[in-house]
């Protein structure tokens, strides 16, 4: 079981990896995903950047999230196919 739950998670991370590296040089926004412990947010992967505004996080099921700081300038129907993509991914 928990070889399956690590092998979910290292394909989860690569394919964020993917989208993440995409969506930074197309509209240069940076994305991470964090998993959900509680109140705390840990970091996943991503390019993780510092802001001086709070940073917007979307919640993709009850253990992963993923945070931008600057997730307004991407398109509104962009943002919304890739939270849907992520969320079927992710199985919620």
């Amino acid at each position: 079981m928990e070889k399956e739950t690590s092998t979910s998670k290292k394909l989860l991370i690569e394919e964020f990896t993917k989208l993440s590296d995409l969506i930074k040089s197309k509209y240069d926004v940076s994305l991470w995903l964090v998993e959900i412990m509680g109140k705390r947010y840990s970091y996943v992967v991503g390019h993780k950047e510092e802001s001086f505004l709070p940073p917007m996080v979307f919640s993709l099921n009850e253990k992963f999230a993923v945070v931008s700081s600057n997730w307004d300038k991407i398109p509104k129907k962009e943002q919304q196919k890739i939270l849907h993509y992520l969320k079927k991914f992710i199985g919620t």
